[in-house]
């Protein structure tokens, strides 16, 4: 804050008029920077800004890409074998589901490709 000469009342009224002024922008920035600083802090804010950063994240996504397609598999295992029918039934689905599991581990990225080209095909 610098101090100015003041040598009449219109030069004060003008100084305070001034100052009340600069009080305004100050508190308006300081609301400001606390909806942010409050927004921040918000939990879901916090787990949408972490989500963004995991999607962005090669290994994570091939990870989702390998939980999502045994757990595809498992259903579709299930489903035509009928785990819960028979023992034969539920054997037979843990062996598939066994099977399938190394499979998809060991080859996700040629499935996802396989899977991405199919479904947007390059033109």
């Amino acid at each position: 804050m610098e101090n100015t000469k003041i040598s009449g009342h219109t030069e004060l009224l003008l100084q305070i008029m001034h100052l009340k002024g600069e009080k305004f922008r100050q508190e308006e920035e300081l609301k400001h920077s606390l909806k942010e600083f409050a927004y921040s802090l918000s939990p879901a804010q916090i787990v949408k800004d972490s989500l963004h950063k995991l999607a962005s994240d090669k290994e994570v996504r091939v990870d989702l890409g390998k939980v999502g397609l045994n757990m595809g598999a498992n259903f579709i295992i299930e489903k035509v074998l009928g785990r819960s029918n028979s023992i034969k039934g539920f054997l037979s689905s843990i062996l598939v589901e066994k099977i399938s599991g190394s499979i998809i581990n060991n080859n996700s990225s040629k499935i996802i490709s396989g899977i991405s080209n199919l479904l947007f095909p390059k033109q």
